[in-house]
């Protein structure tokens, strides 16, 4: 497809230049989420992290192996395979993580990110690592109707109220997922609403997960839309624990029916608060 091909192209040519090639193709207020760092919005911001994390010596390279697009085939999404090696590290690894990337086709016809998310280091071993497909991955959107950005945010603070509630976030996860839905993140993806509610099973009702869309950040098209918020997890009012504090990009798509519902969801660190 055109946006496989994108990102492929971008691939080869940030294993060539580093990372001025990501900076380059990054459209205007386009979201920047690795980890390490806040959300950050156009070249302007991401530049200094993005180059002190991935410039060489370090290396990062990607491999695409899904996409999901919009009706007009102008927007959409891909999710692949990371390779990322660190020149901080003590001892040198070669880490396995996954991304997200959103696009958008111009009035020139050219293709521009408008959103990226990479969990370039996460702390399971991935068991798809290599593969060149994703079996089962989600499709894409066949219908659209509506402020498609607006309505994607809206239902991601339905989707937070609901996963704050005390039967944890197992529900919320499981009601807001498409059929095809594939929560990315550990070793392995659940799919769908079975699978992802079962991903919480044992969850501490202790603890809560708790976030919220930003409304100055996202795109979407079309019956496709990607949303980025800040996420803490940490224990419920009254209980103690630690907190870990993540940053957010989902991409939702919506159903014939008018519902707007997630297919595929990804975190990475952030800084917590001073």
């Amino acid at each position: 497809s055109p946006i496989m091909a994108a990102d492929r192209a971008l691939a080869e040519a940030s294993t060539r230049h580093g990372p001025e090639t990501l900076l380059a193709s990054l459209a205007p207020g386009a979201a920047v989420l690795i980890p390490g760092q806040p959300i950050m919005k156009g070249a302007t911001e991401a530049r200094v992290a993005l180059a002190a994390r991935y410039a060489s010596p370090s290396s990062y390279s990607w491999n695409p192996v899904h996409a999901v697009v919009n009706n007009d085939g102008k927007f959409g999404c891909t999710m692949g395979y990371s390779r990322f090696a660190n020149a901080l590290d003590s001892i040198k690894t070669e880490h396995r993580g996954i991304y997200l990337t959103c696009w958008k086709m111009g009035k020139d016809g050219r293709w521009k990110v408008v959103g990226v998310q990479r969990a370039d280091s996460p702390g399971e071993a991935l068991s798809m690592a290599d593969s060149a497909t994703l079996p089962g991955g989600p499709g894409s959107s066949l219908y659209a109707s509506g402020n498609q950005l607006a309505r994607a945010q809206d239902a991601d603070s339905l989707f937070a109220m609901e996963g704050a509630e005390p039967a944890g976030p197992g529900p919320a996860f499981a009601r807001y997922a498409a059929a095809d839905a594939m929560m990315l993140g550990g070793s392995t993806f659940p799919r769908g609403p079975q699978q992802i509610a079962e991903a919480f099973n044992g969850y501490s009702p202790d603890r809560v997960i708790t976030w919220r869309p930003r409304r100055d950040v996202g795109d979407g098209s079309g019956g496709l839309a990607y949303t980025v918020g800040n996420s803490i997890s940490g224990p419920r009012a009254g209980k103690t624990g630690p907190s870990y504090y993540n940053k957010y990009m989902t991409v939702w798509r919506q159903d014939p029916d008018g519902r707007w519902l997630y297919v595929f969801d990804l975190g990475s660190p952030r800084p917590g608060p001073k």
